[in-house]
């Protein structure tokens, strides 16, 4: 399983893991029955109509179904979508119509013109699992996952019945951002370096700055701090 990781925008470290050959291949049929179905309904209800008019109608859905939607649907297709997939530029950044377009355009390349053979060839040999058309745009498929998780988990909450919360403005948080924060406590105390070391730092002066708090602790205890009393005034 290959692995995607790059800083988003809070400058969290986030990581992901790439679709596979399956995945993908498995959207495109999903996408490909749906395509097939919203044809067929067009080519029913304008079956008295003019050839011209009819191909056309026709012909949209087919060529632009897939850059259509991951431009207006956030980089998801209905196929991506039923199966938790998601178009992400390699850098963290947010994708471009150019990405996009590149994506689009190498289709052709990539899976008509080849039955797919080279798509499926060229994922399977790239570290980030991307086929042609995502090189060229800098974007691969990953597998998304929900940033809500039970936060029960992560602490016990019997041990915070009498517990005082030192900042009550956690409340102001939300329940992916508190995630993100143990995420990034879990990442520190696995890779004990310099760059997770300022990470947390960077982390606990956005944190304050955005709760318009001050502390004294060091940033890994403060952003614990952090944890236990959005816990404990929550649940």
């Amino acid at each position: 399983m290959n692995i995607l990781e790059f800083e988003n925008t809070q400058g969290i470290t986030l990581r992901y893991s790439t679709a596979s050959v399956f995945d993908r291949s498995i959207a495109y049929l999903i996408d490909l029955a749906i395509v097939g179905f919203v044809v067929g309904v067009l080519a029913i209800a304008l079956g008295s109509s003019s050839s011209a008019l009819l191909i056309l109608v026709i012909a949209i859905p087919i060529l632009f179904y897939s850059l259509l939607m991951e431009i207006f649907n956030d980089g998801k297709s209905l196929g991506k979508m039923a199966l938790g997939l998601k178009v992400v530029r390699v850098d963290g950044q947010y994708p471009t119509g150019y990405d996009y377009f590149m994506r689009w355009i190498f289709r052709w390349v990539d899976i008509y013109m080849t039955s797919g053979a080279l798509a499926a060839l060229v994922i399977s040999s790239s570290p980030r699992n991307q086929r042609v058309g995502d090189m060229l745009g800098d974007t691969t498929v990953i597998r998304t996952r929900k940033l809500r998780v039970p936060l029960q988990r992560i602490l016990n909450l019997n041990k915070l019945s009498k517990y005082t919360p030192q900042y009550p403005q956690v409340i102001q948080l939300k329940e992916s951002q508190v995630v993100l924060i143990k995420e990034s406590l879990d990442q520190a105390a696995k890779y004990t370096n310099d760059s997770y070391t300022k990470l947390l730092d960077d982390l606990a002066i956005r944190v304050a700055k955005n709760l318009n708090v001050e502390t004294s602790d060091t940033s890994r205890v403060f952003l614990q701090t952090i944890i236990k009393d959005y816990i404990s005034l929550t649940r």
